[in-house]
């Protein structure tokens, strides 16, 4: 059974996950600071490409770059805790990605979906006209 390759917005919110599931594994597992520091946001061009309406893609574009705002200051955390060596503030770290970029996240998936929803939306109606 072949599978397809997964969307943009796919690709896109993974990466996200990735960086958050680095994040709050960093207490437990030091070896992973180069990789935290090494993140990217990933290209959001066709993310945003989703969206219907001038509306849509609005909220979509601010919620994108409440993710990346998030993930950037998380990324400064990390450097600035490693630099001072107090290492035990990267408990604190993993807790504030689970209370705020986990949640960034998940409303930026919604949006998406919605989104996606819209789409269907009007085919459905376009086929019954």
């Amino acid at each position: 059974m072949p599978f397809e390759p997964a969307s943009p917005e796919s690709n896109y919110l993974n990466h996200a996950e990735d960086l958050a599931m680095l994040l709050e594994s960093l207490p437990h597992r030091l070896d992973l600071v180069d990789g935290v520091l090494a993140w990217r946001p990933a290209q959001r061009g066709p993310v945003l490409g989703r969206a219907t309406d001038h509306r849509s893609r609005v909220a979509l574009d601010t919620l994108v770059r409440r993710l990346d705002r998030q993930a950037a200051a998380a990324q400064d955390a990390v450097r600035e805790t490693v630099k001072a060596g107090k290492l035990d503030l990267l408990w604190t770290i993993a807790a504030v990605t689970e209370k705020e970029l986990r949640p960034a996240i998940a409303a930026t998936r919604a949006a998406l979906s919605a989104s996606s929803g819209e789409k269907e939306d009007h085919a459905s109606l376009a086929r019954t006209a």
